[in-house]
């Protein structure tokens, strides 16, 4: 019997009495699953919120936990001009320093120019027969297979298209009054590295003879040259615009010629690290946050062994003596970080610069020596954060429970589909006797009023 129908030969209400008795017996027990699931989910979101907490928590200890970060330099330019002289960078092997550095020269590559009689037409043939050309700066080589009639403009091409991997290009320059020019430049930088023809395998026409190859000469300004600088009063020279081994641990750049010798000071990189101990107090203080937040009295984690465990191994590592031999400073809150009456830190840049000034190697000591609070909490972090850590054992655990909680719903909502068929099919059995005992009567009721 269709569902809606049950009741209707014995018009009794059977369709209420099976929602009844089945929601007698359903619903409580499905409220009580799905209480159970509501709990465990809300339990996972706010373990998510914590995970993320002591991920990026562990993260601003990384990049605190990194000698680099305490032996970087940093090299600062007192540029007198707008336009920069030079750029330089300093790497950890640097000495904390102030030096004066002038750029007087800087390197260039080289330029040959045929002279005004050579050529008044690009199209005109340079060899007949063809041949080898060759090209050199410095060691940088480049031989050419000339074609037999190449012309000007061919050869500017070929020049072009063969040379560019070595720094080689050519160009053709119409001055406007029947005079062509054509012209070849190297980028290869250094004296010594002019560029260089040899057309000795190469078969010139006669009109070529006079004036090309042997007329191609170096114009005023136009020879290779150094880069030259000075540095506390010592001159040097380079092929490059680089100086790379000029003083150790600094790779100076020449950009432009300088008027005057200009100052540079090679010091700490006080700033990163300032940056970074700002950062680390900035997640400590979210991390706490979320913590609190998620073990109020009524939240979902309140009494979690895990964050009450790990919120006292945090404290006690914060509070420890974390001091080298010989150092002034013996924790963190001797160099500008304070601990507020809320659990929170707070940073005081006032307190870190005097630190630094007085003994930036004790300050580093703090954070990445052998007794460093970096390390200290790095290991200490890495029992809880990661795909391997407690927080995420946990969140395994409750998303195992969400999926057993699931299938045990479901294997009852499956129980009570089958207890609410099995009792359609006894009321329907009786609602089709009971309709038959109700036509029985209406056929005797009816027999008796005839007599």
């Amino acid at each position: 019997m269709a569902i809606g129908s049950l009741g209707a030969g014995s018009g009794i209400d059977l369709e209420s009495l099976v929602s009844d008795m089945v929601s007698a017996r359903r619903d409580t027990k499905v409220k009580l699953y799905e209480n159970k699931l509501t709990g465990y989910e809300a339990e996972l979101s706010a373990l998510g919120s914590v995970g993320s907490a002591i991920d990026n928590f562990k993260n601003f200890v990384q990049t605190l936990n990194d000698d680099a970060l305490f032996s970087g330099r940093n090299a600062i330019v007192e540029q007198k001009d707008e336009k920069e002289s030079f750029v330089v960078t300093a790497d950890q092997t640097a000495s904390n320093d102030t030096y004066s550095i002038q750029v007087n020269q800087l390197a260039k590559g080289s330029r040959l120019v045929s002279d005004i009689t050579s050529f008044s037409s690009r199209d005109e043939k340079v060899t007949s027969s063809g041949g080898k050309l060759k090209l050199t700066a410095g060691d940088q080589k480049l031989e050419m297979e000339v074609k037999p009639n190449t012309t000007l403009s061919k050869l500017r091409e070929q020049i072009n298209s063969e040379g560019k991997d070595f720094g080689i290009s050519a160009n053709l320059v119409d001055d406007g009054d029947g005079h062509m020019f054509f012209t070849i430049t190297s980028t290869k930088t250094g004296a010594g590295n002019t560029l260089k023809i040899d057309s000795s395998n190469l078969t010139l026409d006669s009109a070529a003879l006079g004036g090309f190859f042997p007329g191609l000469s170096v114009p005023a300004g136009g020879e290779a040259q150094d880069a030259i600088i000075t540095v506390d009063g010592i001159r040097v020279r380079s092929e490059s615009n680089d100086f790379n081994e000029a003083v150790a641990g600094l790779s100076i750049r020449a950009l432009d010629v300088s008027k005057e010798p200009e100052k540079v000071e090679v010091s700490y990189n006080k700033e990163k690290v300032e940056e970074t101990i700002q950062g680390f107090v900035g997640s400590y203080n979210e991390l706490i946050a979320v913590f609190k937040q998620n073990t109020a009295k009524g939240a979902v984690l309140n009494g979690n062994s895990m964050i009450r465990n790990l919120s006292t191994s945090l404290a006690g590592d914060l509070m420890s003596n974390h001091a080298s031999e010989g150092s002034a400073f013996t924790s963190i809150f001797d160099v500008g970080v304070e601990l507020l009456d809320n659990g929170t830190l707070a940073y005081n840049s006032d307190k870190f610069n005097r630190a630094v000034e007085t003994d930036f190697d004790g300050v580093a000591s703090l954070f990445v020596g052998k007794n460093g609070l970096a390390k200290s909490l790095d290991g200490l972090l890495e029992s809880y954060a990661g795909p391997r850590g407690m927080n995420n054992t946990l969140k395994d655990s409750v998303s195992k429970s969400i999926s057993s909680t699931e299938e045990s719903l479901s294997d009852y909502e499956a129980r009570m589909e089958k207890y609410e068929a099995s009792l359609r099919s006894k009321f329907t059995n009786l609602d089709s006797q009971l309709a038959n005992m109700n036509a029985q009567g209406n056929y005797l009721n009816s027999m008796l009023d005839q007599l």
